[in-house]
């Protein structure tokens, strides 16, 4: 069973503040774009718990031991940590083309500064990764996962000869 990530739109909608429906600032398919990015960026996170086909269907791996069968694919729990992702994708993309706009002048008589609203912004942005970190552990930097081998000449080892000498 594959489902799209079109339902939780409106969560990440709320999550972002973008409630206005007479105006939203980002457009549905964008939306839908970042949070398909977020699954794919959390599968190393999740150790693959979630995969993404080639038409951006997400369905579970069948490797996995979920908590809870199917409908939905995506346990309840694992839609925040998606949401904060793609907040996170969405916010680092807006602050990144925000940043050359972020300045401050003045002369005699008037002074101008929207330095505070690219810190308010950056707050922002730490606080989501506060939040995801607190819910998953970030992947590690190894290079593979170990695994459990015998060794050659130890006890219970299939290559052993079973004769005594």
């Amino acid at each position: 069973m594959a489902t799209t990530l079109n339902y939780l739109i409106t969560d990440l909608r709320l999550h972002l503040g973008d409630i206005d429906s007479t105006s939203y600032r980002y457009l549905d398919a964008w939306l839908v774009v970042a949070l398909k990015m977020s699954v794919k960026t959390l599968q190393r996170w999740w150790d693959y718990k979630y995969l993404v086909d080639a038409s951006d269907n997400v369905y579970r791996n069948s490797n996995w031991t979920f908590l809870f069968a199917e409908p939905p694919v995506i346990e309840r729990g694992d839609e925040r940590p998606i949401i904060l992702m793609a907040s996170l994708i969405i916010k680092e993309g807006s602050l990144e083309s925000s940043s050359w706009n972020a300045g401050s002048w003045r002369d005699a008589e008037i002074a101008y500064s929207n330095i505070e609203g690219s810190k308010t912004r950056r707050d922002s942005l730490q606080k989501d990764w506060d939040e995801l970190k607190g819910l998953l552990s970030p992947p590690t930097g190894r290079l593979a996962t170990p695994k459990k081998g015998s060794l050659p000449g130890y006890k219970d080892n299939i290559y052993e000869r079973t004769d005594i000498y």
